[in-house]
């Protein structure tokens, strides 16, 4: 009896694995790894387009310099941005190596896929202003921003989803700041280090973010006096019932250390 030579094939594990499964695994190769997995089989060729998370890292863009050219940056990631077949739910984006059109483009794409968790970063000078489309991704939880200018447009009410917001080397402008915080109500994680920002922020605007558990920020984006007294932050925190970390950069200010001994000898 003869046999045939697909009973002495291995089973392809590998293809046969759940969606979500083989997704989980792309998710953790660099991204251009990711996508070089449809060269495998005829089963892989489109795998890589139900990726949900990307990172247009650094190391991305240098692998697309060295086989591609610098001059093809944008439209390979456009290229690429168009085979994807669901919604984008993480992203990273480091644009250096982009022009300002492809960065709109890439945030207006984002902005269409239901973005919930976005970090961008460039450190070139001078700063890219981010475009209006950020303002549109209503569906966001976290969103890291170290670099850029950080406009809000008029009439912006806020991201009601956003749990944990980062602004770090960030250049603000356009509406209140303070206004801004409070229209995103459900902050959990909230740092401004090193934010060029001209305006002042009141304690009880901060007070209003009932939600906060961690908070990291200037004091001299708060409004007070010349001097500032500990006895302020005490009370900010008295305000704050869910916070757990607190850091404060106290650079360019003076501190009123008769305060710090007076709660001292209080706690002893």
């Amino acid at each position: 009896m003869a046999l045939e030579a697909s009973e002495f094939a291995p089973e392809d594990y590998i293809s046969t694995m759940p969606d979500n499964v083989i997704t989980s695994i792309l998710h953790r190769l660099p991204l251009q790894d990711a996508v070089r997995t449809g060269i495998l089989s005829r089963n892989w060729r489109f795998k890589w387009t139900m990726l949900t998370q990307l990172k247009f890292n650094e190391e991305f863009f240098v692998y697309l310099m060295k086989t591609k050219g610098e001059n093809s940056l944008g439209k390979i990631v456009s290229r690429l941005l168009l085979h994807l077949n669901g919604a984008v739910t993480k992203s990273v984006l480091v644009p250096a190596l982009l022009d300002v059109e492809d960065i709109h483009h890439l945030i207006l794409f984002l902005s269409r896929k239901g973005i919930k968790d976005l970090t961008i970063t460039d450190w070139s000078k001078p700063q890219v202003k981010l475009p209006t489309h950020l303002f549109s991704c209503l569906e966001l939880k976290r969103l890291n921003i170290y670099g850029f200018c950080f406009h809000p447009p008029p009439g912006f009410h806020g991201f009601p989803n956003l749990l944990s917001l980062e602004l770090r080397g960030v250049q603000y402008g356009g509406s209140d700041l303070a206004e801004f915080l409070t229209r995103c109500p459900l902050l959990e994680i909230l740092d401004l280090g090193y934010l060029s920002y001209t305006g002042n922020v009141k304690l009880v605007e901060i007070a209003k973010l009932v939600n906060l558990k961690i908070l990291s920020l200037s004091l001299c984006h708060l409004e007070t006096t010349t001097t500032i007294s500990p006895c302020n932050v005490f009370e900010l925190v008295g305000f704050l019932p869910k916070l757990q970390e607190l850091g404060l950069d106290f650079q360019d200010y003076k501190v009123r250390l008769s305060c710090v001994f007076e709660v001292y000898f209080i706690e002893m």
